[in-house]
């Protein structure tokens, strides 16, 4: 087999299973060579047979700090995801987090909860930060989900809303997906919502559709 051939192998060989032979960085100069060869991630995705989405994920490695590719590559950070969301943060963040990774304190799904955090929080450091995530791993979480009209504006007009009645403490994130909205907050401001709804003298639900078309 020349070159092309082996590559190919070796990147089907390193995607298609969880327990991959080489680590992220060494998948990620596969890729970018291929894409070299081949014209195009488009192209590499069809022979591959995974999407552009997860190979732009291996390829987040290059958006990450030296010292941080160095941990990739010697497989004490070995999961994409988190190399994928490890990459949304200035240098400094990065190591500070992928440390945390590293001694386990943090896992995919911390990072992830990290993400939307620190866009709202911009005044705190990510150490506040993590330590919130963290101290929040033993917080009961409550999550409501409840209906958007088509029609509706933006999220995050919406999420100041609900951020003005839990505060910013209170509330964990916003989704929106489709007409389907979901609110995942702290135990604490699951507690002010209840309290709000109750002060209205409205059920739960009533008092968050009235908040959504207010």
């Amino acid at each position: 087999m020349d070159k092309e051939d082996i590559t190919i192998v070796r990147l089907i060989a390193n995607t298609k299973t969880r327990k991959r032979p080489d680590n992220i960085e060494d998948i990620a100069k596969d890729i970018e060579w291929l894409i070299n060869e081949l014209g195009s991630i488009k192209v590499v995705s069809n022979i591959i047979g995974i999407s552009t989405e997860m190979l732009n994920k291996f390829l987040a490695v290059n958006k990450l700090s030296k010292e941080v590719r160095n941990l990739v590559k010697e497989r004490k950070i070995d999961s994409v995801a988190i190399v994928h969301l490890i990459k949304k943060f200035n240098n400094k963040s990065q190591l500070i987090i992928a440390k945390e990774v590293v001694n386990g304190r943090l896992n995919s799904e911390d990072v992830k909860v990290l993400v939307p955090i620190s866009n709202k929080l911009q005044e705190k450091n990510i150490n506040e930060i993590i330590e919130r995530v963290v101290k929040s791993k033993n917080q009961k979480v409550y999550i409501a989900y409840f209906m958007i009209p088509y029609e509706f504006i933006d999220n995050k007009i919406l999420e100041k809303k609900f951020e003005k009645i839990v505060g910013k403490e209170g509330l964990l994130s916003l989704k929106i997906n489709d007409n389907i909205g979901s609110l995942e907050l702290t135990h604490s401001g699951q507690k002010k919502l209840r309290n709000e709804a109750k002060t209205a003298n409205k059920s739960l639900k009533k008092f968050v559709d009235g908040i959504i078309v207010s």
